[in-house]
């Protein structure tokens, strides 16, 4: 059975834990910017309320460190949460 990938999508919901104070943000991906070899460099995120701690607008998250990371990250897509 083929498990959907956890690299992100436009669309997908994130939740985001961050490590220095335990609140969880929680928020969508409205663009990806990718790198010269097609990764994802900058996943952008508009947030519902206050952005994490370190989230830069214009640097956004890289897309491998949302789907490596699993302890900061959720991936929620089409309201399935992608283990």
């Amino acid at each position: 059975m083929n498990r959907p990938s956890r690299m992100p999508q436009v669309g997908d919901m994130i939740v985001k834990t961050c490590r220095h104070t335990g609140l969880k943000h929680v928020g969508i991906v409205h663009d990806i910017k990718r790198d010269s070899y097609g990764h994802q460099k900058n996943v952008l995120i508009t947030w519902s309320e206050n952005p994490p701690m370190y989230y830069l607008e214009e640097h956004g998250y890289s897309g491998t460190n949302i789907h490596n990371i699993r302890d900061e990250f959720e991936v929620i897509r089409a309201g399935m949460r992608i283990p």
